[in-house]
């Protein structure tokens, strides 16, 4: 494929090229142990694979209209990225034992809110879920001893700081075309939304949470800190070419 020089996606597309093809290479044939807790992290991992599972269609759509062939390849790649990482969920929740979920309504909650706007809305959302990963999969490594999980949660985190650094740099550039007051109120709303979010997916999992000895509060706090590095960033991006919002 040809990369239009002028693209500011260029790099990213590069990023998310150079990664195609990448198994999980964990050692799955190790026997499993069940133990207390073996339960409750079954059903975390079915819900968090059913939200990585989109097919990515309408976003694709999306970044297909801005017009910009790297970008939209860069999202292609990106959607494929996190399909492998249903697909690494799924090899974990059979391990553990747990059917695969259909639906499930923080999935139909994301789906709904991604669907409200256009591709900033839908940006906004996806670097939402991707800022809770960074702390469920940590979180979710220290809730049960397994080396299947381990390196699972070890290869999806490394992904996801990619993914936040993707769509924050992203947003960045949409941010720089607002107004310096509707660029301060987006990002607070932002921030708003993140604490919510925060709240629901400590309370939804707080199993696991337990598990690993982290409390509700500590793991909202964490998020917390995410969303405030991250909104500085938002807040004095470089400019450049907006996306069609």
């Amino acid at each position: 494929m040809r990369v239009a020089v002028c693209s500011p996606h260029a790099r990213w597309l590069e990023y998310f090229e150079a990664r195609q093809g990448r198994e999980l290479d964990a050692p799955t044939g190790t026997p499993f142990e069940e133990r207390p807790g073996c339960e409750a992290v079954a059903r975390s991992l079915a819900r968090f694979e059913l939200g990585e599972s989109g097919d990515g269609e309408r976003l694709q759509r999306l970044a297909a209209q801005t017009g910009d062939a790297s970008y939209s390849r860069a999202i292609e790649l990106f959607v494929a990225e996190e399909g492998q990482h249903a697909r690494w969920l799924g090899v974990l929740r059979e391990r553990f034992g747990a059917e695969r979920l259909t639906s499930h309504w923080s999935d139909s909650a994301f789906v709904a809110l991604r669907h409200l706007g256009g591709l900033r809305r839908e940006i906004c959302v996806l670097l939402s879920a991707e800022v809770i990963a960074l702390t469920y999969y940590r979180v979710l490594a220290l809730a049960y001893s397994d080396p299947v999980l381990q390196v699972a949660c070890e290869r999806i985190l490394l992904d996801e700081r990619g993914h936040v650094a993707f769509h924050r740099a992203v947003l960045s550039r949409e941010f720089a075309t607002m107004p310096p007051a509707g660029r301060t109120l987006a990002v607070l709303s932002w921030r708003a939304f993140m604490s919510v979010t925060a709240k629901a997916v400590a309370w939804d999992h707080r199993a696991v949470l337990a598990l690993a000895g982290v409390s509700r509060s500590g793991f909202e706090a964490e998020v917390r800190r995410s969303t405030r590095r991250l909104a500085r960033m938002l807040r004095s991006p470089e400019p450049s070419a907006a996306l069609a919002s």
